[in-house]
Parts: C-alpha cells; structure tokens; sequence
C-alpha cells in the first residue's frame, strides 16, 4: 500500500466523520435545543432597578440608595442576580466595591473589589460587574440589595443596573 491510498483511507475516515458530525448538528440537536427551551425551563419573572442618582461610596459597606428589589420566588424555582455600575473618583488612588445582600445577608460570592492607581489629579473610571445564581432558596418573598463601599472623599458610583430573573 502507498501513500496515496493512506491518504486516501485518512481522508475518507475524515470524510465519515465529517458526515456524521453534520447529521448530529442538523437532526440531533436542535431537538436537544428545543427540550432545553421547553416549559420546564423558562424564564418566569424579570426585575430590573436603574440608579436613580450618584451615590458617594463610604469607607464601610452601605446600601446604595433604591437598589433594592423585593421578588417573589417560586417552588422549584432558581434566581439569576446581575449588577453593573461604574466607579468614579477625582483623585490618583480608587479603592472600592460592591457586593449583593440577600435579605441584609451576603450573598457568597458576589463581592467584586478593586484598587487602581493613576496620575493624581486624573479623572478615573472603572466598571465593576457582579453576578450570582441562586438555585437553593425556599419559596418566597426576599429582598435583593446592593452595597458598596469606597476609601477617600471622591469615590462614586453611578449607571447602577442591577437586573433579577427568576427561571426553572
């Protein structure tokens, strides 16, 4: 046997698979797609809170004035909590950060902090992101917080979004 009848068997056993490969994309999964967006796995509810104002940051954790959202959830039910913002200060250091209170408890694993330093006297920004899924609460009603915190006299935050979402 030559070469080319290796490459000829390589290149068929590619082709093979290639072939199946394409009847898995086209017939299989999109059913698969389908289950997966079905009754049993949908969004139920969607809040959203936009910061209304500027909120300058304390050297402690404090709630960011109307940040909060009361939800209802469901038996069976998870919750997918979304924060974003941005950070402002007028000084060459910014120190600060956000977290998510569930029922004026911290929410594991949604606390973002950061320390940038810059040129004093520049104007700094930084988006800060928080995001956390929730899949063990009871059903009922809580209240979703947002706090930050941020050191020295300048530090801002403002653009607020936090946004909810109950799913099963």
């Amino acid at each position: 046997m030559g070469k080319g009848s290796g490459l000829a068997i390589i290149a068929l056993i590619i082709g093979i698979g290639g072939l199946g490969f394409g009847i898995y994309s086209v017939i299989i999964l999109p059913d698969t797609i389908i289950q997966q967006a079905s009754e049993e796995s949908a969004i139920s509810q969607i809040w959203t809170v936009e910061q209304p104002s500027v909120y300058y940051a304390t050297s402690s954790y404090y709630d960011i004035p109307d940040m909060d959202i009361t939800i209802n959830v469901n038996t069976g039910e998870s919750v997918l909590i979304l924060f974003n913002g941005e950070f402002t200060a007028d000084v060459g250091v910014l120190i600060g950060g956000v977290r998510l209170m569930l029922d004026n408890v911290e929410i594991p694993g949604s606390r973002r902090e950061f320390n940038i330093e810059t040129s004093v006297g520049v104007l700094m920004g930084y988006s800060i992101t928080t995001h956390v899924l929730i899949d063990d609460l009871v059903a009922g009603e809580y209240e979703i917080e947002v706090q930050a915190f941020g050191f020295g006299t300048s530090e801002r935050i403002d653009d607020g979004l936090l946004t909810l979402f109950t799913f099963k």
